[in-house]
């Protein structure tokens, strides 16, 4: 009875912790919005941020999504090549890329270089007790730490991610041009029957959304972190984990949401 007593205490413990978390990432996050709604957004620390969390992650992110073109591209121009429909590897690589990978891969990334930063700067910052330093200033953590942060990514991660699927539609060709000799008119030619400005709106759409799971969750794990140093490693890891997962089943109900009949 004592095990199973103790199984039903965890059970519940880690409910609570989880409508705690809930609790805090969506008060940070209403708090964040109340700010970017005034206006009242720290500039300079966000183009500062926008440098750092975007063009600083553009490489890495081109190296995935240019692996991941590539690979994808082999593995389609090798199969056409044997049927004989090379003339829809275009269209069947830009549309993936476009619609899910680009996006997805581009969050992945900076949610691991950028979320990770985050959580262990803002975690630093309050084992050290600089956010209380910044409210016995009157500042309000969110506005100077959150805002700049979260204002930083949303406008940034679409940018990557177009960037990152012209570069990965690019290095596909040049694949499908190595083992099929597609020509680019061939690769592009079905194209614009199968990718309209709605999957390109929808591709946005997501990154906005990936954007602002990874500034709210690497803030909440930051602002809340405990523990001196371990603490601060531990918030990290969290951050990154738990926006890799949001990522993931944010995408799936996006492309739900924003893809019900197909393209």
């Amino acid at each position: 009875m004592k095990h199973i007593a103790a199984f039903f205490e965890s059970i519940g413990a880690g409910f609570m912790y989880f409508l705690e978390y809930i609790g805090r990432a969506v008060n940070i996050l209403a708090s964040a919005l109340y700010y970017i709604g005034r206006m009242a957004i720290e500039w300079p620390i966000t183009v500062t941020q926008m440098s750092v969390m975007g063009v600083n992650s553009m490489p890495i992110v081109f190296l995935v999504v240019s692996f991941t073109g590539m690979f994808l591209s082999l593995m389609l121009t090798q199969q056409a090549v044997r049927f004989g429909t090379v003339e829809y590897v275009g269209a069947a690589i830009v549309y993936v890329m476009i619609r899910e990978l680009a996006p997805v891969l581009s969050a992945v990334v900076i949610a691991g270089r950028v979320g990770s930063a985050i959580a262990s700067e803002i975690g630093s910052m309050k084992v050290s007790e600089q956010i209380d330093a910044l409210r016995s200033l009157a500042t309000n953590p969110v506005q100077y730490l959150v805002v700049p942060r979260m204002a930083a990514l949303v406008i940034m991660l679409p940018v990557v991610t177009v960037f990152a699927a012209l570069v990965s539609i690019l290095m596909s060709y040049v694949v499908a041009y190595q083992v099929g000799g597609l020509e680019w008119m061939v690769f592009m030619k079905n194209v614009p029957t199968i990718v309209d400005p709605k999957i390109v709106i929808g591709a946005l759409i997501k990154a906005v959304a990936f954007a602002v799971t990874i500034a709210i969750i690497g803030c909440v794990e930051g602002m809340h972190t405990e523990g001196g140093a371990v603490g601060v490693g531990r918030a990290t890891i969290n951050a990154v984990v738990v926006s890799m997962v949001l990522i993931f089943g944010l995408n799936f109900l996006l492309s739900m949401i924003l893809f019900p009949m197909g393209p």
